[in-house]
């Protein structure tokens, strides 16, 4: 009989990893993608597609402050997605720190699909939107090392925090604004 910590239910869900890797590998994909936004990459500025002029210099350093936040945030509404997992599983959910950069790296490379270039602004912000949460989740799946249902339901309570917090900041900006 094996001995009591040597149970599935009693391992953390994040197994122990080299948080220098996951670092790594997010800062990397976050670099590329701050790098896409200063070149003016028409993937990330999808109303300039349509033959307008090339975005100015402020307007690619505002999309490369906004995709840094932006991949900061998804990271924490990521790890509470991992950490709810844990909890539905009855598992400790492992080292923060180690949890914080899977999360990162898992993001931030998903992050890279919002360069594909999509003509229609519409379909772009569908395609950016499903995209990327496929990639998450898929990236998730071999990061954390779960099953692919746990990763994909990790990725819709993620997407379910950050939709509550863009309605969050969407009723403040109604708020205060000038009437």
């Amino acid at each position: 009989m094996p001995e009591p910590s040597a149970r599935a239910e009693d391992r953390p869900l994040c197994p122990e990893g080299d948080v220098r890797f996951w670092s790594s590998a997010g800062g990397a994909a976050l670099l590329a993608t701050a790098v896409a936004c200063l070149a003016g990459a028409p993937g990330l500025f999808p109303s300039r597609m349509a033959g307008q002029a090339s975005p100015d210099v402020l307007e690619r350093l505002s999309a490369a402050g906004a995709n840094v936040v932006w991949v900061l945030l998804c990271t924490a509404c990521g790890m509470l997605g991992f950490a709810a997992i844990a909890l539905v599983r009855g598992r400790p959910a492992g080292s923060p720190v180690d949890m914080a950069c899977r999360a990162f790296a898992c993001v931030a490379m998903a992050n890279l699909v919002h360069l594909v270039p999509v003509g229609v602004p519409a379909l772009k912000l569908v395609f950016d939107g499903a995209a990327f949460f496929v990639a998450s989740a898929l990236l998730a799946r071999s990061a954390y090392r779960i099953r692919g249902l746990d990763a994909f339901a990790a990725a819709s309570v993620a997407v379910a925090a950050v939709a509550a917090l863009a309605a969050a900041a969407g009723a403040v900006v109604w708020a205060i604004r000038p009437r």
